[in-house]
């Protein structure tokens, strides 16, 4: 779907939110901003994720209540790369080492990681897993950079994270 039809289609669902009006001009400022500005956002609007992203939004006086927004309207379009040329360009990078910062959402934490731009992700995922004292084999870890899901057996310099890159964490039990 091209951005433009994209774009009504947000436009769309937004100016049917008509109930609880306010209260959608939040959610919406929270999709279409950075996921720490969001959850200010939603402190103050005295409200919570309910699975650790925004399609399912509660107030906390009242869990019962739930704001559901739709996938569309919470990113953008994740775009196929073409990992065998990313191969070819990255094979002669020189290694270095780097941090990252692992933004874990549920926790609503920041977690440094000291590696280097050609560890796998599936490594890091593992050092993650390590730093939070859960299983790496009982949950299932997503990371998350730029709209694009960061795949097991790729190099971190696949994706051009640099140097204090924000990766962002989803973690679910298997």
């Amino acid at each position: 779907m091209p951005f433009d039809q994209l774009n009504k289609l947000r436009e769309s669902f937004w100016k049917s939110r008509k109930r609880y009006k306010v209260l959608w001009e939040v959610l919406k400022e929270c999709c279409e901003t950075d996921s720490d500005t969001a959850e200010i956002l939603l402190e103050a609007a005295t409200m919570a994720c309910l699975e650790g992203n925004l399609r399912k939004v509660f107030f906390l006086s009242n869990p019962d209540f739930i704001f559901r927004v739709p996938n569309f309207c919470i990113c953008d379009p994740v775009f196929e790369r073409d990992y065998d040329i990313l191969k070819i360009k990255y094979k002669d990078l020189k290694e270095k080492n780097i941090t990252i910062i692992i933004y874990y959402l549920e926790k609503n934490k920041n977690i440094k990681i000291e590696t280097t731009n050609k560890n796998k992700i599936k490594n890091i995922k593992k050092n993650f897993a390590d730093l939070i004292k859960i299983n790496f084999d009982n949950y299932k870890i997503r990371f998350l950079y730029k709209g694009l899901e960061l795949l097991d057996e790729n190099l971190l310099c696949y994706n051009e994270v640099e140097n204090m890159s924000k990766i962002q964490a989803i973690v679910n039990s298997k």
